[in-house]
């Protein structure tokens, strides 16, 4: 990257926001196109395979049994409540320690 030339010293306020705007700002100047940084791609190319697809869409069927699971027990858990201030007791002791 080129040096921006300005005539506050690198060691002052006004001189470090002139760096840093320089440095933000310094590829995205249509000037300076030709400078920019070879960029990475977004995302990698899928290196997707039947297996693992199928293993995904496994383990994300029994993660949300599990959760459906832990909702299930939660809801079980607050139903015996005996009023709404025992329910409210509960869900404070949900809120701090979820794994009853």
């Amino acid at each position: 990257m080129k040096q921006f030339p300005h005539p506050y010293s690198d060691k002052s306020v006004i001189g470090q926001a002139l760096a840093l705007a320089h440095a933000t700002f310094y590829d995205a100047l249509p000037s300076n196109v030709q400078h920019k940084a070879p960029t990475a791609p977004a995302a990698l190319p899928s290196k997707r395979t039947p297996l693992s697809g199928t293993l995904q869409r496994w383990t994300e069927a029994l993660d949300n049994w599990f959760y459906r699971q832990r909702v299930k027990d939660r809801e079980a858990y607050l139903a015996q409540s005996s009023d709404i201030f025992d329910v409210e007791r509960r869900m404070r002791e949900l809120e701090r320690h979820p794994y009853y």
